[in-house]
């Protein structure tokens, strides 16, 4: 038996260490990706802070969900599985992108330059929010396995974890923008999480019946 405790123990030690190494790794890459701002050049502060944030909740995610923690509520693992891999999306998409700042590029369309004119940067954001990470959300719903629930709970809790991971991606971007933009943008990425993650938790259902 204490042969087996300390190969447990061992073991939680070795996945903390590769949770805490991967997330800081993580968190250096995303913010590499986001922090060439086209408007005016980042602050240090800025830049410190929204990574050494990023980092902390890659590692409590990745330490979630490698060490599987759960409880009889809350399916903590699953939830950190889902949002970790709709981090995974939305950046495999931000290396896409033309316009390391996404909103810059979402604008410079037909369509969202009419919108950005219309409703203005705000409401430009709250839509490129509400888009973006609908379609990160379904995706990753689909792909992460043990999300076959459809009540709207189910996906509460993956939604907040995505997000939480996707928060200073869009914080940092957000800098020496006005104050409102950054907040509908965050509102938008709310609403397209819970209702992403809730449609691709449908489409897994009937995929799988």
């Amino acid at each position: 038996m204490r042969r087996d405790f300390e190969l447990r123990s061992k073991r939680t030690f070795l996945l903390l260490v590769l949770a805490g190494a991967v997330g800081v790794a993580g968190a250096l890459g995303g913010t590499w990706l986001v922090a060439d701002h086209p408007f005016s050049h980042h602050a240090s502060w800025s830049v410190a802070a929204f990574s050494t944030l990023w980092a902390g909740l890659l590692v409590v995610s990745l330490a979630l969900g490698l060490l599987r923690v759960r409880t009889q509520s809350f399916p903590l693992a699953r939830a950190a599985l889902l949002g970790l891999i709709g981090l995974g999306i939305a950046g495999a998409f931000g290396t896409a992108c033309p316009d390391p700042h996404f909103l810059v590029w979402w604008t410079s369309t037909r369509f969202r330059d009419q919108l950005a004119t219309t409703a203005g940067l705000h409401g430009s954001a709250l839509c490129l929010g509400v888009v973006a990470t609908f379609l990160f959300a379904a995706m990753a719903a689909v792909l992460a396995s043990g999300t076959e629930g459809t009540t709207a709970f189910a996906s509460i809790l993956p939604a907040v974890m995505l997000l939480l991971l996707l928060s200073p991606a869009i914080a940092l971007q957000s800098v020496g923008l006005p104050l409102r933009v950054g907040v509908f943008w965050l509102v938008g990425t709310a609403v397209g999480s819970l209702f992403g993650v809730t449609a691709g938790m449908h489409v897994r259902k009937a995929i799988h019946g």
